[in-house]
């Protein structure tokens, strides 16, 4: 057994693998293995390291053709059962009953990767043995029906309805292609390699998905899916030779290699700029005055060069991104948009920079074109600002130490760096990963003329580009929905009397398919963990209340590598009827200039001496209460040694910023409205699920007027009133700043080791003491400031949008359900989610997605996701409590979902989500017996516990507190639903 080894004596690799090369990898803290299989010539690289999170991928380079989508609809259907785990859909299974803590597989353009990770031995091997069997030996020969579910099918439910289509990929694409944003990216994508796999669409076009048949699409996957077409990773402290053997003897031994061409060519440069011009859907009484989005993009070939991609990124944020960034100025100066978007994409063949503006008035691509050009030859001629890209570097390599990924597992950002350059040259495994010479030479090249070059070669001097611009049209998606309709009819028409009938059985067959449920037997074929296997007690915690200067202090001690995170926590509730404004105002703090800095300087600073420096409006539900506690964050991550400087800035920040610069406040207004839009049109379900909430609870009501449609609402009205609201606005954030920081209001949480906590208390110390004499000079008064009072009623609204597809929303209270078993209503959600709403929303429904949730506090909600339905959805809804009261299944099957359970409650925390989640736990007085109590009943929860939830969940669902996103026609069409529609605007 051959664990974590440290150089290639401690591991014998089976003779049935070729030995590439062998070396230790720092910034990866992993002994790397490059080999390759000497049979069926898969490539596989091993991470092994000390990381008891373990990762398997494997991927295949998988080159579109067109537009249909087959790469993606393989992605979704291999996991559809398979020869040795022929139940219908393994990967639910999985989901279901794992102790994942990833789970997933997903499509890019030019491959598509199957990824899992588990903490648990047997797990991730179970996890290894489903993944590698669905690749290689899917169902998709013997059953067209999974074609049809994942990818399209026609649907026709008599000889007398309505020929539609249908299909999870299908939907899923058309919201997708609803996004204004992803139309620009594909079509500049597209145009920009037109001559090679980048041309196509590989998650499909919803134009194009239907013309895909059920031969090329398994062609597709005879081509491709090969082992010696496939990338194989494994991360973490696995033992290797096992693994290896058993990767050989179970499936690489049974393919020899053959022949496949999957290369991908690089786009032949262009000889001068395209200038290309393409629509996009906006409402049909959508105002279009303001809404061109203009877009330049270069192709460059310099993914293989990872030095002068880390510069690109340096270059683009630098440029375009840091608050006043000179490019990103110039356009706003010159009144082109609102927003302005760069982007520096490195994970093709050729990379990709693009700069675009949204928001903009017709018939200005040509002086967007000049503006960017006359700009950056000002800045070559000029030089960049050195202490702007230093600052640039520590930030970034700042993000690279700490290799903080949320709830990803750091195994699969790692599996996914690696994929920059080994996709495209099996000599380049590593380079994705290395940084630290990477870095070391860039700042070496401060002192030339390293960056400016870059800009000349690959901007200025590249023909290799294109100019884009995007204008809205009115009811263009009403006229693709005709389209497809008459198409749709016309094909009906042309059919005869045994084909329409034909096509009718076909869809009772499908529905057929759908309702059959996998024998006892094939679903017992997937390993299952035991309940012993799963650990008992709940997560510790780390709060220990200690004081400095008088203010309260929660010091997390946990091990953080030397970095120190800072909460600053102001008690705001006597502001509660500003929540809006004090959220505008987090976004403002830093964006503006302060007594010392200009705003650049500012952002500059940060960047010099911490990982960035933030606030933000949190909502706290208190435990067992129907108190709301509101609370500032201004918070932090920097290197213990540079804590003194870290919180010298946090205190210029809130005790000296000026907001009175009416200009720059306008740009950001108008920023913030255009990239919340963005964000409640691409997480629909969260706004929903956000605003239907606030119909019934308090803290929902904040959380919407806080960031959700109810905030949005609140920018729109200072995005086209400001010359009316500026002076109130600047009064206003002047006086919150003073009503806010004081010392009595302040509770301080703090995350690092004690060898740190000296140094954090020294500097914490001389912020309270600017904090005194802050307050000491500055008294609040916020009377003259418009007040927002909590609302909290039912709520029957619908939001239009041009978008093709729904997001669907229901949220209730079952408080006065008694003797409600919290820990039953966890593996309740999980079971709904995973089981009922997945098989009938997304399996039946064509959904993309659906969920639902409930909470300790007595509400919950559902909501679907990219989904074609609407009053059917609802349905579905209102019967999941019939199927829980009807509830039935075996010990293994009940087990089975406590399992997949306790693998959403038990995900992997990084240092800083560790000290955030203890925090949380402190601030909303949460016992640690109520956790422990909730984990016991999830574990020894039974099918008769999970019937006695049915009362909680049928108050859910009966609510009628709905709120849904989506097409303006298919919300006309189900207007009786509503009590309110309107636009998104």
């Amino acid at each position: 057994m051959t664990k974590s080894i440290k150089s290639l004596n401690e591991v014998k690799i089976p003779e049935t693998y070729e030995f590439v090369n062998g070396e230790y990898v720092k910034e990866v803290d992993s002994f790397m293995l490059t080999l390759k299989h000497k049979l069926s010539g898969a490539r596989v690289l091993i991470f092994s390291n000390e990381d008891d999170n373990k990762v398997f991928d494997i991927a295949f380079r998988t080159p579109p053709k067109d537009a249909t989508g087959v790469p993606h609809i393989i992605e979704h259907t291999v996991l559809c059962g398979s020869e040795k785990y022929p139940a219908k859909d393994p990967f639910v299974e999985l989901v279901k009953g794992s102790l994942n803590t990833y789970l997933n597989a997903t499509t890019y353009p030019d491959k598509t990767m199957y990824p899992v990770a588990s903490y648990n031995d047997k797990d991730f091997a179970n996890l290894m043995s489903v993944y590698m069997d669905a690749v290689f030996y899917p169902n998709i020969y013997k059953h067209e029906e999974i074609f049809k579910q994942e990818g399209w099918h026609y649907e026709l439910e008599s000889k007398d309805a309505p020929l539609t289509y249908n299909g999870v990929v299908y939907n899923e694409m058309k919201g997708a292609y609803s996004s204004e944003e992803s139309v620009l990216e594909r079509f500049t994508m597209n145009s920009l390699f037109p001559d090679n796999t980048y041309a196509h669409e590989s998650g499909g076009d919803p134009k194009n998905i239907p013309d895909l048949t059920y031969e090329d699409y398994l062609e597709f996957h005879r081509k491709y899916y090969h082992p010696v077409n496939s990338y194989i990773c494994i991360y973490g402290d696995v033992d290797i030779e096992e693994r290896l053997s058993w990767m050989d003897e179970n499936y690489l031994k049974n393919f020899p290699a053959i022949e496949i061409d999957s290369h991908i060519e690089p786009q032949k440069p262009f000889d001068e700029m395209k200038v290309l011009s393409t629509e996009y859907a906006v409402a049909t009484d959508a105002d279009c005055s303001e809404k061109t989005y203009y877009s330049f993009c270069t192709a460059m070939d310099v993914t293989l060069d990872q030095e002068k991609c880390r510069a690109f990124e340096l270059i683009s944020y630098v440029l375009l991104e840091m608050p006043g960034a000179p490019l990103k100025q110039a356009i706003l100066d010159a009144g082109i948009g609102t927003d302005i978007d760069a982007d520096f994409c490195d994970i093709l063949r050729q990379s990709m920079f693009s700069i675009t503006t949204k928001n903009a008035k017709p018939g200005l691509r040509d002086k967007f074109y000049e503006v960017i050009v006359s700009t950056l030859k000002e800045i070559v001629k000029e030089g960049i600002d050195r202490k702007d890209l230093e600052a640039a570097i520590n930030s970034t390599e700042f993000r690279e130490r700490e290799a903080d990924f949320g709830g990803f597992p750091k195994g699969l950002l790692y599996v996914l760096k690696t994929f920059k350059t080994w996709l495209y040259d099996d000599t380049l495994p590593y380079d994705g990963l290395i940084y630290e010479d990477i870095y070391k030479n860039l700042r070496e090249k401060l002192g030339t003329d390293y960056y400016e070059k870059l800009i000349e070669e690959y901007i200025l001097g590249n023909p290799h580009a294109v100019l884009v611009e995007m204008n809205p049209k009115p009811g263009l998606a009403l006229e693709n929905e005709k389209a497809i309709a008459k198409k749709l009819e016309d094909y009906k028409a042309s059919l005869s009397d045994e084909e329409l009938d034909e096509l009718v059985a076909q869809t009772k067959a499908l529905k057929a398919y759908q309702e059959e449920q996998s024998p006892k037997e094939v679903l017992e074929k997937i390993p299952l963990l035991k309940r012993e296997d799963i650990r008992k007690k709940v997560r510790p915690l780390h709060n220990e209340e200690k004081q400095i200067c008088g203010v309260k202090t929660i010091h997390h001690d946990i091990h953080t590598n030397g970095i120190i995170y800072l909460d600053m926590l102001f008690d705001v509730n006597s502001l509660s009827e500003y929540v809006p404004q004090i959220s505008f105002l987090a976004t403002l703090l830093g964006y503006m200039d302060t007594t010392e800095h200009t705003f650049r300087e500012f952002d500059t600073e940060t960047n010099f001496y911490s990982g960035g420096i933030g606030s933000d409006l949190n909502i706290y539900s208190l435990y067992n209460s129907e108190d709301v506690e509101l609370k500032f964050d201004v918070k932090t991550k920097t290197l213990a040694g540079r804590i003194k400087d870290t919180v010298r800035l946090m205190a210029e920040m809130m005790f000296k910023t000026v907001f009175t610069d009416e200009k720059h406040l306008r740009e950001v207004v108008a920023e913030t409205r255009s990239r919340l839009k963005v964000r409640l049109m691409s997480a629909g379900h969260q706004a929903a699920v956000s605003y239907s909430m606030a119909g019934i609870t308090v803290d929902g009501w904040y959380n919407d007027y806080s960031m959700g449609i109810g905030y949005y609402d609140y920018l729109v009205k200072l995005d086209e009133n400001f010359d009316g609201e500026k002076e109130k606005l600047i009064k206003g954030c002047e006086e919150l700043v003073k009503a806010m920081f004081k010392k009595e209001n302040m509770l301080i949480s703090c995350t690092c080791d004690d060898e740190d906590y000296a140094k954090f208390e020294e500097a914490m110390s001389s912020f309270i003491g600017k904090l005194d004499d802050f307050e000491k000079k500055n008294k609040a008064d916020v009377s003259a400031l418009e007040k927002y009072r909590p609302d909290v009623k039912y709520r029957k609204t619908a939001f239009s949008t041009p978008a093709e597809i729904q997001y669907a929303a229901v949220s209730g209270s079952y408080k006065d359900v008694p003797d409600v078993n919290d820990g039953a209503m966890t593996v309740t959600r999980h079971l709904l989610s995973y089981g009922y709403l997945w098989n009938e929303v997304r399996v039946k429904g064509g959904a993309y997605g659906v969920m639902c949730k409930f909470t300790r506090d007595g509400s919950g909600s559902f909501v679907s996701y990219r989904d074609p339905n609407l009053s059917a959805t609802y349905e579905v809804y209102k019967k999941a409590a019939d199927y829980l009261a009807n509830y039935e299944a075996d010990e293994r099957e009940v087990t089975k979902t406590i399992i997949g359970t306790i693998s959403g409650l038990d995900t992997p925390l990084t240092p800083a989500m560790d000290g955030k989640r203890s925090m949380n736990i402190y601030l909303t007085k949460t016992p640690l017996e109520v956790l422990q109590k909730e984990r016991d009943q999830i574990l020894a929860c039974t099918k008769e516990d999970i019937r006695k939830t049915a009362d909680a969940v049928r108050k859910v669902a009966d609510a009628e507190n709905i709120c849904v996103i989506g097409n303006e026609q298919h919300i006309k069409d189900e207007a009786s639903m509503f009590e309110v529609i309107k636009p998104l605007s």
